[in-house]
């Protein structure tokens, strides 16, 4: 029997009352993100735990069709789910409920898994095709009229596979292209070079004061975080020193809006570190392992309580031991939950009550 699984948010109105008593100031609140959605990665279906206000997790509260689901995506607050198999290869879903608004069931291509829109019909999503050293990472314009049509001639094939490969800049989409920053106007949909590294991209970030990051990963040269200007050439670049720190494409980079922190989990060691953009300090945060977690898998900052969420297995070898641990900016544990999905993959934050 459904139940509900969260109390009601801090939504709707506050009102003031003045000392005449006469006159009420309405003021919208602000939004809580009390609770989360956790995907799960998973080879015959799409699964969603759900977390509530007091962290608590409740596996299965919605079961889909659609396999292998590897990201979330939100556009103008809406939510989509990407999925490598079909039938529906990208959903946009409601948050209250977890009901299917609109779903886009045609693909031209194998496997897509991160997605951008810029606007409400149209996005970039990226795909990932073939194996080994022959694996290719695509990018493909996607509709939701139309679907999602062939791999796109004006990048490589070696686009960024993760969340942060593109980002949304006003009349502009930025993508990471291997060592290149690419940038598509969303209305002439035409594709421009804007810098070149000396080695690939990371992670693409936008910091609260809307200043854009990009990540580069150690190999020939050190890692690095590059702040651009308004026109995307390089206004200053932060050069990572500590030896232990690679930010090797794999290391989940995230950043959002409303932070100046960006943080990731170094493959190496499993350890989670931390770039603030406007101090320049880059630190170590947190070590995972210490709270039971040997693989890393989701690393994401609450947007208003800045605590840390940091989610992985305790075994490599059994996706059903997922683990959730809760930081604290002063790098405390606020919270360790268990068994929050299997094969975790992806974590959202909701402004919105959930009633399953």
């Amino acid at each position: 029997m459904k139940s509900y699984l969260s109390k009601l948010a801090l939504i709707g109105l506050l009102f003031v009352v003045s000392c005449t008593k006469k006159d009420v100031v309405f003021e919208e609140a602000l939004p809580t993100y009390n609770n989360a959605f956790i995907l799960s990665l998973e080879s015959d279906k799409t699964a969603i735990t759900f977390l509530d206000e007091n962290q608590l997790a409740t596996q299965n509260v919605h079961v889909f069709d659609n396999a292998e689901s590897t990201s979330f995506s939100s556009y103008n607050n809406e939510l989509y789910i990407v999925s490598q198999n079909g039938p529906s290869y990208i959903s946009k879903v409601n948050t209250e409920n977890l009901e299917v608004e609109e779903s886009i069931t045609s693909s031209n291509v194998s496997s897509p898994s991160y997605l951008q829109m810029y606007s409400k019909t149209d996005g970039l999503v990226i795909n990932t095709s073939g194996s080994g050293r022959n694996r290719n990472y695509n990018l493909c314009h996607v509709n939701t009229t139309t679907g999602i049509g062939d791999a796109i001639t004006d990048v490589s094939n070696k686009i960024l596979f993760n969340n942060s490969a593109l980002i949304l800049d006003a009349e502009n989409v930025l993508i990471a292209d291997g060592k290149e920053l690419v940038v598509m106007n969303i209305t002439t949909k035409e594709f421009t070079s804007a810098i070149t590294f000396d080695d690939a991209i990371s992670g693409l970030l936008k910091d609260k004061n809307g200043s854009i990051w990009v990540a580069k990963e150690k190999r020939a040269t050190d890692a690095t975080f590059t702040k651009l200007n308004a026109n995307y050439s390089i206004n200053e670049t932060v050069t990572v020193t500590d030896t232990a720190i690679n930010l090797f494409k794999n290391s989940i980079l995230t950043m959002n809006s409303e932070s100046t922190n960006a943080f990731w989990s170094e493959s190496a060691s499993g350890k989670i570190y931390t770039f603030d953009t406007e101090t320049k300090v880059i630190e170590e945060f947190a070590t995972p392992i210490n709270e039971g977690i040997a693989l890393n898998t989701v690393v994401k900052q609450h947007p208003k309580t800045k605590q840390v969420y940091v989610i992985g297995l305790e075994d490599f070898m059994d996706p059903d031991n997922s683990v959730l641990v809760i930081y604290n900016l002063d790098k405390t544990v606020a919270n360790t939950v268990t068994k929050v999905g299997a094969s975790p993959i992806d974590l959202y934050f909701s402004d919105k009550e959930f009633i399953n």
